[in-house]
């Protein structure tokens, strides 16, 4: 399990909430969570912020290195 999606149940949290949270779809956060879509790095800074990891452990994939999408 991705380290967002634990968070995010540890915490008792749904997709929709932290979608919200950061001003995204809930489609758009699912994607990213489940690591088929990487945030644009203003979403990055914002779950930065809700989750209260490093970018560097938000964007961290087991198959490469972390990265960013274009705004």
């Amino acid at each position: 399990m991705n380290q967002l999606k634990q968070i995010r149940l540890e915490n008792k949290w749904t997709q929709q909430y932290v979608a919200d949270k950061i001003g995204i779809t809930k489609s758009a956060y699912s994607n990213i969570e489940n690591q088929n879509r990487s945030p644009s790095l203003k979403v990055a800074i914002q779950l930065q912020n809700l989750f209260g990891l490093s970018i560097e452990k938000l964007l961290e994939n087991k198959n490469s290195n972390p990265t960013l999408t274009k705004v």
